[in-house]
């Protein structure tokens, strides 16, 4: 991955614009992220998001070790590389971070920031983490190579983005992902527009969203599953959880294999 780029580091909270981060409820959000409390159930989410999505499953064994059996950071010959679109405050990269020693993981979310509790913790104790500015978005990765990824991650991002742009979302992470690699994916489900209805009232009032005109797509879990056969995805994992009100699916994906010529 070329690092020519503007990344940045751990220790570097991306630097907002004023025009599109400091209106006050943001200001509150930023606020009250410097809390324990508030990191601590951020942090207790990103436990949960990677848990689902299978992340440690898929990727860890991809992982090697100077000496088999002991999972240590300083102990690792060659480690993963992981892209996380829609990053959010860092705690979803902070948790990879621990759970795949040795790992470069990039940030990426032209809406939110790394919070310096999550910055320092990556400076201290991270292989690599980077967090992109904000003229990176998921449909456009200019400095990131292609096949240079072992995973992907896109956790409740897509419903948030205009459903044109889908396609290019799709399109730019398989560029950018190894031909043995994995996408990891939750997705808000609704399977008519009654509950599409309901996620998204629920979705504005969990989020506190910056924009309120922000667009709300949403698809079941089998209409996920044909959008992404459609777009050259094979769904190696697939299942839903109803923890509240609103069902979540979580998909782990990988690239289809093209057949071969004879």
């Amino acid at each position: 991955m070329s690092h020519e780029n503007p990344f940045q580091t751990a220790g570097q909270p991306a630097e907002q614009p004023r025009s599109t981060r400091h209106d006050l409820r943001e200001s509150v959000i930023r606020w009250a992220s410097q809390f324990k409390p508030v990191d601590r159930a951020l942090q207790q989410r990103a436990e949960w998001m990677i848990e689902q999505t299978r992340v440690q499953k898929y990727l860890a064994p991809k992982i090697v070790y100077k000496e088999p059996g002991v999972l240590k950071q300083n102990n690792v010959e060659q480690g993963v590389s992981v892209l996380c679109l829609g990053a959010g405050k860092g705690h979803e990269m902070d948790e990879i971070d621990q759970l795949l020693p040795g790992s470069e993981v990039v940030g990426i979310d032209p809406h939110d920031y790394m919070t310096k509790s999550v910055a320092d913790r990556l400076e201290k104790l991270a292989h690599s983490a980077s967090y992109l500015g904000e003229h990176f978005r998921a449909e456009h990765l200019p400095g990131i190579e292609d096949g240079s990824m072992d995973g992907v991650t896109l956790n409740f991002v897509l419903h948030h983005i205009d459903k044109k742009q889908h396609e290019q979302i799709l399109q730019e992470i398989k560029r950018v992902l190894k031909r043995d690699g994995y996408v990891f994916m939750a997705e808000d489900l609704a399977d008519d527009s009654a509950e599409a209805a309901l996620v998204e009232k629920i979705d504005r009032r969990v989020n506190m969203e910056i924009c309120a005109e922000a667009p709300h797509n949403y698809r079941s879990l089998d209409q996920w599953k044909d959008y992404f056969d459609e777009h050259g995805l094979e769904v190696v994992e697939a299942h839903e959880i109803k923890p509240q009100e609103v069902r979540h699916g979580f998909f782990v994906l990988r690239q289809k294999t093209e057949p071969s010529k004879t």
